[in-house]
């Protein structure tokens, strides 16, 4: 079957199952497969988000990362952690944000992603997933790995953020009044399409914000988030904060050492939040004895929605398709 059939055989499914954590709270995860069921394929990817955006960032119109996986052969999946996008979202965000502390930190993510990766093993009928974690995804990818490696085949940590001294991001989070604290922080924050957009062009090098971003697929990303949303704009948990206060103080929030499943290491050359030195440094702390670190030329943090898009799905593709587990090999 070439790329076109299956993605015009694709099937897709938003499915709602419960928390094994907190009784009475669901997890959302989109679904999305070529053939009859999800279990055609023979093998499966999840796709995990990071600290402000849901799990909408894989598969938006115009640069879908499940298309992509669902082409490759996968039976594919993005998970919203509770407190994002179409999971659970407790009554904290619905209240002024300096009411509640922050919620949902990477241990929260963790059993979401257990959750999901015990439903994605029975419905795909695998043993092993591929797992892709994005920004603060590859910490709570990575702090899921490092306890129960049994469950995943391969690893891949694309931008990540694990430890590396970070005094711009420091200034950011410090208490003004305690220095070496992290300031007061309510349960959670917002961003709008244009705080986005900002966000996005301080990253961009290029002359022309266009020629890296094509602005539909920013639109219809954004649109896709606001589905989910009451407002104009994205309301995200503040736990992630206290987890990257941590990491930019060089303080891992888990133990990279004690993941030896095949893990990719993956950034873009102008990513301003994931940095070079942190992703070297993550590299080297892995104790998978079958790593690799990968450089995308020309994009940011949002590289999985720019124009280069496709270079990082086939770098990412071409790692996953090696099979080098004792069994496959047999």
């Amino acid at each position: 079957m070439n790329q076109q059939q299956s993605l015009d055989a694709t099937r897709c499914e938003d499915l709602h199952i419960p928390s094994s954590d907190v009784a009475g709270e669901h997890i959302h995860l989109r679904e999305k497969y070529a053939g009859t069921s999800p279990g055609t394929p023979g093998k499966a990817v999840l796709f995990v988000h990071g600290a402000t955006y849901p799990g909408a960032m894989f598969d938006v119109p115009g640069s879908s990362w499940l298309d992509h996986a669902v082409a490759d052969g996968y039976a594919a999946y993005a998970l919203d952690v509770r407190g994002y996008g179409a999971s659970t979202r407790p009554a904290a965000l619905d209240a002024p944000a300096r009411d509640n502390p922050p919620f949902s930190r990477a241990e929260t993510a963790v059993a979401d992603i257990a959750d999901a990766i015990a439903v994605i093993r029975e419905r795909a009928g695998v043993d092993a997933v591929d797992l892709v974690g994005w920004s603060w995804g590859t910490m709570t990818t990575g702090m899921y790995v490092s306890s129960d490696p049994g469950t995943i085949e391969r690893l891949v940590l694309f931008a990540p953020v694990y430890a590396c001294q970070r005094p711009d991001r420091i200034a950011a989070l410090v208490d003004r009044d305690k220095p070496d604290t992290l300031r007061a922080l309510g349960a959670y924050r917002t961003e709008t399409r244009d705080e986005a957009r900002q966000r996005w062009n301080a990253e961009i090098v290029a002359d022309n914000v266009d020629d890296w971003r094509d602005p539909a697929v920013l639109n219809a990303w954004f649109d896709m988030m606001l589905a989910d949303e009451p407002g104009d704009a994205v309301r995200a948990p503040n736990g992630v904060l206290v987890d990257l206060w941590e990491a930019f103080n060089a303080r891992p929030r888990y133990n990279a050492g004690a993941i030896t499943v095949p893990t990719l290491v993956i950034r873009g050359t102008d990513d301003a939040t994931a940095v070079r030195a942190d992703g070297l440094g993550l590299f080297d702390a892995l104790g998978s004895a079958d790593k690799q670190y990968a450089e995308i030329g020309q994009t940011t943090h949002f590289a999985l929605l720019e124009r280069r898009a496709p270079q990082l799905f086939d770098t990412v593709s071409r790692f996953l398709a090696r099979r080098l587990r004792s069994h496959d090999s047999v």
